[in-house]
């Protein structure tokens, strides 16, 4: 009688949390099915990129420019053109590099493109585990980097190569303070890596806030490296681009913010002070749209869509994540800072029309946010499935945005192909050289579906 009624306890026990070994298996399952849905969107992403043309004006002057270039001209050449407001000799050695081996056929440049997002995502992985989350993790942020059009963007543009550079360098960097290495090393990588983000694209800047991880043990040091590398950067900036340095000014004739309008309409529009209301309103627009999808290059969307439901949801999750974050104390809670500081702080060197990919940086600190914040709420969720079930549905609702942007990429390019590429037979933009011009002509053409070709 005792024995019946021991078993009829051990079944219910069983029955009320689960048998472990099958408590397991679940979790090993939803691993194993995000990992192939995983390598199935990275699959559609090189099938995407490989059908991406050159960007009609960005890619084919700056290759044009280049073409000309010695690799010894770059260190105190302005990028992408001639008169750009741009200094960028870490990316134009790049591409040099890529030009030098594949001249004007975009099919090469696409595999390295890809290439380094694998490199990135394989940062991350370090990364979460550095940080102690379930290694599932990076699967999420993997899709999240195709389903956010402010890092896919990047990511399928050729000349937004620059801005993907900036994201190794910031992974690197993560990677590099989360280490066993002495603060020196760490601060030396650090350092390494600010400088390399500098000289790629101008929102490596961002990268600064990392020295909030050594305010605390080596804040001397950590100003000289900081703070020589930035002064280093500039001066370089304004040997090569004149006294402006290419910065935005903040007058009504001057400056990224107003490049779209004439002078009579920015005298009209924002005379005197509000320069400085139209910068306030673009800043808050971009952290409108990374953390709610509200707004789209300043413009406010007039009806909801489904990335406005998946972004307004992760972002709740972070903001309840990162409460209960802060009930505990955390062995990494600089890096967490330092992580945040990116993310809020990206929008403030702000394009006047705040273009998705401009956010890439940014929303790339979301991400990481976003794994810290559910891998922190699926420890309150018992046993083992149930945190990794937490993790498979905000995977499946960004694999779903993930599909809807590689669709919209997709159609984005056919509508180059046809609007640019088949409507001029001569340079779409009269500084190309029309050799330039035909053979991306041709090869555009080519990548057009056969009834249209």
């Amino acid at each position: 009688m005792t024995d019946k009624v021991s078993d009829e306890l051990i079944t219910a026990d069983a029955r009320r949390h689960g048998h472990p070994l099958a408590a397991a298996g679940l979790a090993n399952t939803l691993i194993v099915v995000m990992a192939i849905g995983t390598v199935v969107w990275l699959g559609l992403l090189l099938n995407t990129m490989l059908r991406q043309p050159f960007e009609a004006t960005d890619d084919l002057i700056w290759l044009a420019k280049l073409r000309n270039d010695r690799f010894l001209d770059l260190p105190l050449s302005p990028a992408w053109m001639l008169q750009s407001p741009f200094y960028r000799p870490v990316a134009e050695f790049l591409l040099k590099c890529l030009y030098a081996l594949f001249g004007l056929n975009p099919t090469p440049y696409r595999y390295v493109q890809f290439a380094i997002f694998l490199l990135l995502m394989g940062l991350s992985l370090q990364v979460v585990r550095r940080l102690g989350l379930r290694p599932e993790s990076v699967l999420l942020i993997t899709v999240f980097a195709i389903g956010s059009p402010f890092i896919s963007g990047s990511v399928v543009w050729i000349s937004e190569l620059p801005h993907v550079l900036v994201l190794v360098c910031f992974a690197a960097s993560l990677l590099s303070v989360l280490s066993d290495n002495t603060d020196r090393v760490k601060l030396a990588l650090c350092g390494l890596a600010y400088a390399i983000a500098l000289l790629s694209k101008e929102n490596g800047l961002f990268l600064i806030a990392f020295y909030i991880y050594f305010l605390r043990a080596a804040p001397l040091r950590a100003a000289i490296v900081f703070g020589g590398i930035t002064l280093a950067y500039f001066a370089m900036r304004a040997v090569v681009l004149g006294s402006g340095m290419g910065t935005a000014g903040v007058d009504e004739s001057v400056g990224y913010f107003f490049q779209m309008l004439s002078k009579e309409e920015r005298q009209t529009l924002f005379s005197g002070p509000a320069v400085y209301k139209l910068y306030v309103y673009n800043v808050l627009a971009q952290l409108g749209a990374l953390a709610f999808r509200i707004t789209q290059w300043g413009v406010i969307f007039d009806r909801p869509h489904y990335q406005i439901i998946v972004e307004t949801l992760s972002t709740a999750l972070i903001v309840a994540g990162l409460v209960a974050l802060r009930g505990r104390p955390q062995r990494h809670t600089l890096v967490v800072v330092v992580i945040a500081a990116i993310a809020i702080g990206g929008p403030l060197l702000s394009y006047s029309y705040a273009r998705d990919r401009h956010l890439a940086l940014p929303a790339f600190a979301y991400a990481f946010l976003l794994v810290i914040a559910v891998n922190e709420l699926a420890n309150f969720l018992p046993g083992r499935p149930r945190p990794t079930a937490l993790i498979a549905c905000v995977w499946i609702a960004w694999s779903l945005q993930a599909g809807l942007m590689l669709r919209q990429i997709n159609w984005a390019s056919g509508d180059v192909i046809e609007r640019v590429y088949r409507a001029n037979e001569k340079p779409f933009n009269p500084t190309l050289p029309p050799d330039v011009w035909a053979t991306a002509r041709e090869h555009a053409l080519s990548l057009a579906p056969p009834s249209r070709q």
